[in-house]
């Protein structure tokens, strides 16, 4: 059973198993993961996404991500010491 057409119709067993696993699983999975992800939650992953991949943060420690640059708005009045 070591030939390529055995391996191929055992991926595509194993492929087909696990598209029914997730059919039985679904409901299930969407409980655990609404009580895990809440809206915000959500909006703020896609946010760290976004900043990532325009690189104004980092993520070193752990995968926190930190800021590359701090930003001040003009209107704050802010004084450098």
């Amino acid at each position: 059973m070591t030939d390529e057409k055995s391996i191929r119709m055992l991926l595509d067993k194993l492929s087909k198993i696990r598209q029914l696993l997730e059919i039985l699983t679904r409901n299930t999975l969407k409980e655990e993961l609404e009580k895990i992800a809440t809206m915000d939650e959500r909006k703020r992953i896609w946010a760290i996404k976004k900043l990532r991949k325009v690189a104004l943060i980092t993520t070193e420690k752990r995968d926190y991500p930190k800021r590359r640059f701090d930003f001040i708005p003009l209107d704050w009045d802010f004084e450098m010491r």
